[in-house]
């Protein structure tokens, strides 16, 4: 039998609890901008804000009209 050195659902259940802590008092708006700063501050929220920003730029350039066309 293995033992455990890592528990994830131990982990997700303090962070959940942590983060209804911080958010207690907040109103829906607040929480909303909270987690957008919280996410866009982690490795994640920016690889997903810079794949947001590419995706919109390619799509800006689809509408143009090329000269080649």
């Amino acid at each position: 039998m293995t033992t455990k050195t890592f528990d994830a659902v131990k982990l997700m259940r303090q962070l959940r609890d942590k983060l209804s802590q911080e958010m207690e008092e907040m109103t829906p708006e607040e929480r909303l901008h909270y987690i957008r700063d919280k996410a866009a501050s982690t490795a994640l929220g920016k690889t997903l804000a810079q794949y947001a920003c590419k995706a919109a730029q390619q799509g800006d350039a689809a509408d143009r009209p090329s000269a080649g066309r």
